[in-house]
Parts: structure tokens; C-alpha cells; sequence
């Protein structure tokens, strides 16, 4: 549903100067400088705001390129990327604002290869494992919350579970930190107890909590109306190599669909801002989806069916209060 658009708050104008595209958001004191919006993004990117940057890259024909950096609100690095030619490529790093890693792994053309480990906020492994040319590869260890004991291990090399007792990692009303913005959202955490085949490690309860704890709430839509839904699907080979593709969804969604869900309140009506926000951004932010995507864990495999479709609810505000 269209919000109407406040002038006083979200005054969105476009200027060029010096080659440069100049996108202000008022409302949140931030602009985008890029030297080309269309009809492809060109050129590089910089996001800034109240005078600080907090994301810079590069654009090639509407593809990502080079190295991307995420900083928080107060220029803290929280993420650290490289690509080539719209494929994630190189290193990858992801931190926590206390400056504790997060996420380390690496990419090769696209391929996720390497140890790659996901950390919790104290330092401790959450989860661990290596990929060749995109495929899992042996032992891969799912520990509590804590980091503390093992609630999941699979042996990709014979295809069996060593261990498969998967916990809650979030629960409804949660209140979470958001590394973007350095402030405190609600979560809002329908139970999933899905199943599929092929099937994501952990379970659907484990991959939403891990794609809660990889994508991003960039500061031009926090305290914002927002609900995005998008249609993915998975491909998964018989050696447990992942492909998946994402797009926004409109419509109803089909009967006993599987969904991952990102619902989040930031902050009281009274300080939501009723904004439209524009294709640029809207484009912006399917990069952050399909980024999230890309850094999940990895999936196993089911000859009978190597395919799945899910949605996903990226929901900040909307209908929520």
C-alpha cells in the first residue's frame, strides 16, 4: 500500500553535479553519490550520512564490482566484501560492532570456497566449514547460541548426520541490535517448523536466524514503512552445490508455503517515517537481499528433488505495530 508522501520529512531530490548523481534523503540525513543511476548504476558509490560514510563501492554496467564496505552509523566496519563483475569474489568479512568477526570466509568467481566460520557476539564458533568450488565439503558443526556444545553435524562426504537436534535461536520479542544503525530493533519470530527436501543445514528455524543475522537494515530505511516479498528458488545438486535466484514477489503467496521471515519494529509510531521511498533505493536494497543469500550456509542435497521455493517477508514497520 502507498504511503503518502510527508514533505517535511522525506524530501528526496536528485541533482548532478560534476559527473555525480546526488540522491538526498532528508529524513534521515543521508545522500547517495553515484555517477550514473541510469539506465544502469556507473561508477562509484558512496553513502553518507550526517557527514559520515557508511557504504562506498563500485558499479560496472549495474553489476557490483571491486571492494564494498559497510560501516555503521558512527564509522564502525561492520562488513567488508569484494566483487567482480556482480560475483562475489575474494575475501569475505562481516563484524560485530564491538569489533569481534563475525562472519570470515571466501569467494572464488561466485563459489563459495575455503574454511568459511560464522562466530557469535563473543567470540565463540556458532558454525564451521569448508567448501571446494562451491560444494560443503566433510564435517560441518552447528553449536548452540552459546557456542558452547554441538546441536548439529553433518558429514557431507557420507551424506548422514552425526548429530541433528537443533534448537530455537530466536524467540518473538527479541530485541536485537541492528549494526547498520547502532540501535535496537523488536523481532517479531513466528514459529517455522518446515521441512523440504533438499533441505537447508539446521533446518528452516536455523537458516532464518542465520539470514536474520546477515542482512542488513541500511540507515535510509530505519524508521520506515516497509514490507518487501520475495519469491527464491533453490537449486541444489546431488553433491550439495547451491544455486538460487530471488525475486520481489507481488500477490498472495501459494497454500503451505515455505517462508523465511525478517519482522522488526524500530521504534513507536510516532516515529515512523511515511515515506516513499525511491528505485533507486528499492535497487539498493535487492542487492542486500540477494548478499544475505549468498553468505547462508550451505544445503543438503535430496536426489528425489533437488529444488525448493520459498519466500521471504522483509518486513520493517508495516502492519506491525
Amino acid at each position: 500500500m502507498k504511503k503518502l508522501i510527508l514533505v517535511l520529512l522525506a524530501v528526496i531530490t536528485l541533482s548532478i553535479s560534476f559527473g555525480q548523481q546526488i540522491e538526498k534523503l532528508d529524513y534521515c540525513e543521508c545522500q547517495d553519490i553515484i555517477d550514473q543511476i541510469t539506465p544502469d548504476l556507473n561508477g562509484i558509490f558512496e553513502r553518507k550520512c550526517n557527514g559520515i560514510i557508511i557504504e562506498k563501492g563500485e558499479f560496472v554496467n549495474g553489476l557490483k564490482n571491486g571492494e564494498w564496505i559497510t560501516y555503521s552509523r558512527k564509522g564502525k566496519l561492520i562488513r567488508k566484501l569484494n566483487y567482480d563483475n556482480g560475483l562475489l569474489n575474494g575475501n569475505v568479512e562481516l563484524f560485530y560492532l564491538k569489533g569481534k568477526q563475525k562472519v570470515i570466509g571466501q569467494f572464488e568467481k561466485g563459489k563459495k570456497t575455503g574454511k568459511w566460520i560464522y562466530y557469535t557476539k563473543k567470540g565463540k564458533i556458532l558454525t564451521e566449514g569448508s567448501f571446494v568450488n562451491n560444494k560443503p565439503i566433510e564435517t560441518w558443526i552447528i553449536n548452540d547460541k552459546k557456542g558452547k556444545k554441538p546441536v548439529v553435524k553433518y558429514d557431507f562426504n557420507s551424506k548422514i548426520h552425526l548429530i541433528n537436534n537443533p534448537t530455537p535461536f530466536h524467540k518473538d520479542g527479541d530485541i536485537i541490535q541492528n549494526e547498520n544503525t547502532e540501535e535496537w530493533y523488536i523481532l517479531k519470530s513466528p514459529e517455522l517448523k518446515y521441512s523440504s527436501k533438499p533441505e537447508p543445514l539446521g533446518g528452516y528455524m536455523f537458516l532464518n536466524y542465520m539470514f536474520i543475522e546477515l542482512v542488513e537494515v541500511p540507515e535510509v530505511f530505519w524508521d520506515t514503512y516497509i514490507y518487501n516479498k520475495y519469491k527464491v528458488n533453490v537449486k541444489v545438486s546431488e553433491d550439495n552445490g547451491t544455486i538460487f535466484n530471488h525475486q520481489l514477489f507481488e500477490g498472495n503467496f501459494p497454500e503451505e508455503n515455505l517462508e523465511l521471515t525478517f519482522l522488526i519494529i524500530t521504534n513507536p509510531t510516532s516515529k515512523i517515517n511515511q515515506i516513499e521511498h525511491s528505485d533507486f533505493e528499492m535497487k539498493l536494497l535487492d542487492f542486500k537481499i540477494k548478499e544475505a543469500m549468498s553468505l547462508l550456509p550451505p544445503w543438503i542435497s535430496n536426489s528425489d528433488n533437488s529444488e525448493v521455493e520459498f519466500y521471504i517477508h522483509y518486513v520493517i514497520n508495516e502492519n506491525m505495530h
